[in-house]
């Protein structure tokens, strides 16, 4: 599942961000989210907006699919090849698109009319997941074939993601944005958890293909809340405005400082925690607690859980707690980590691991909050484009060096040291947005 370059002026908080003419003030904001002092707010007041409740509905379909895919491709993977290098290999394919053509993924949702780019991805995503099910099904699947289709979906998600990210926000009111990245991150992690159930499921009875044909058939749902979302202007412009329209993305950022910690904090839990939370998390289950699959499926619905609960949690997290939930969970994270490593039993590792990904799932949660609502409509997809590359570039190549980290000093002493770099890297990340946000309280 974009940028004018402004100074931070007195008593503007960075949290509420810059703003372009026309938009509401920060405090405005702030005024409509809680319109009385005795009335209980609606947390999901977001999904009133009949556009985003339509579009939110088919993302959550669609997304369950997404997830009985990954489910069935791991077992496809490990049937042709049995290693851990050609299922790393798999998500790199798919990646190295996503790290090269995010960037003018944004520039195109910014220039371009962002319901049309859906459109096109989402179509193109579902022609790929049936053709994997029509390979699997006449027994023709090779792994080169794989690695192809792993490269185009990574080109296709590159001007997807970034158009997704800058698209749901026009569906909702400003005060309302927060509920709406709240809910979205709801309904990716909930379908992570129910995603796997069903696929299994359709596996038992019709065979791998049928994963990526329910996936395939997924898409609908997205596709068709779109063609009933009606169509929003697009800016234009021509090919060397936007080569330059890359440049100001970066400017933008580059000239806030918290918008730097924010994206700073986001690669730092994709380096240090995202690893070990999920890509090595088979590893740690068979050789660290030497536990079967069994422990592992109870391990990974935790992870889910805590997960869910942490997006559930941003709904209700008022905006002057944030900074101080990001600081509290930095040490939550960096704990459980280490809880992790010193674990001998497995009772102790499932908790830990659900209350790691409720940290993760509610910082990462909170950090692109902050920069959505502080970035104009405008700069949204290459703001968050190069943000998204935060996660999805930093991602394959963390979890290849995160991998052989532990095999070369056990997993226990990786995690350790984990949960150390990513604490001193925390510290130095948070202290950057605390001063950032003094700063613009006192003014020059």
């Amino acid at each position: 599942m974009s940028p004018t370059t402004t100074g931070h002026r007195p008593h503007e908080r960075p949290e509420q961000g810059t703003r372009d003419p026309g938009q509401p003030a920060p405090g405005a904001a702030v005024a409509a989210e809680a319109p009385g002092r005795g009335k209980p707010r609606n947390v999901l007041r977001a999904l009133q907006n009949r556009e985003f409740a339509l579009f939110w509905s088919g993302q959550a379909i669609s997304q369950t699919g997404t997830w009985m895919q990954q489910f069935a491709q791991g077992w496809v993977v490990t049937t042709l090849a049995s290693s851990a290098f050609a299922l790393a290999s798999v998500n790199f394919a798919a990646s190295i698109p996503i790290l090269i053509m995010t960037p003018l993924g944004g520039v195109a949702a910014d220039r371009m009319e962002r319901r049309r780019i859906l459109l096109v991805t989402q179509s193109v995503l579902a022609v790929l997941a049936v053709l994997m099910g029509v390979l699997i099904q006449t027994g023709h699947l090779r792994l080169w074939y794989i690695w192809l289709i792993a490269a185009l979906l990574g080109l296709a998600t590159a001007y997807d993601l970034p158009a997704y990210q800058s698209f749901f926000p026009q569906l909702v009111k400003r005060e309302e944005l927060s509920q709406a990245i709240a809910l979205n991150q709801a309904a990716f992690h909930g379908s992570r958890i129910i995603g796997p159930a069903i696929a299994s499921w359709f596996v038992a009875w019709w065979g791998m293909a049928a994963a990526f044909f329910a996936n395939g058939a997924s898409f609908l749902a997205v596709i068709g809340s779109l063609l009933l979302i009606r169509p929003r202007a697009a800016m234009g412009g021509g090919t060397a405005r936007m080569r330059l329209s890359m440049v100001e993305g970066v400017q933008y950022i580059r000239d806030r400082p918290h918008m730097v910690a924010l994206l700073g904090l986001t690669a730092i839990t994709t380096m240090f925690v995202f690893p070990n939370a999920a890509t090595l998390m088979p590893f740690y289950a068979k050789h660290v607690l030497q536990v079967g699959p069994g422990g592992l499926g109870v391990m990974m619905a935790a992870s889910g859980a805590g997960a869910f609960l942490g997006a559930i949690f941003l709904l209700a997290l008022p905006r002057k707690f944030r900074i101080g939930w990001i600081t509290t969970a930095l040490v939550v994270i960096a704990l459980t980590l280490s809880a992790l490593a010193w674990s001998r039993y497995l009772a102790v590792s499932v908790a830990a691991v659900a209350i790691l990904s409720f940290g993760i799932s509610s910082t990462l949660g909170v950090a692109s909050t902050m920069v959505q609502e502080g970035v104009p409509d405008t700069l949204r997809g290459r703001v968050m484009g190069i943000y998204s590359l935060a996660f999805t570039g930093v991602a394959p190549f963390a979890a290849l060096a995160v991998a052989r980290l532990a095999d070369v000093i056990g997993m226990r002493r990786e995690l350790l040291l984990a949960a150390v770099l990513y604490a001193v890297c925390g510290v130095l990340l948070i202290r950057m947005l605390r001063r950032t946000n003094r700063e613009s309280r006192d003014g020059p």
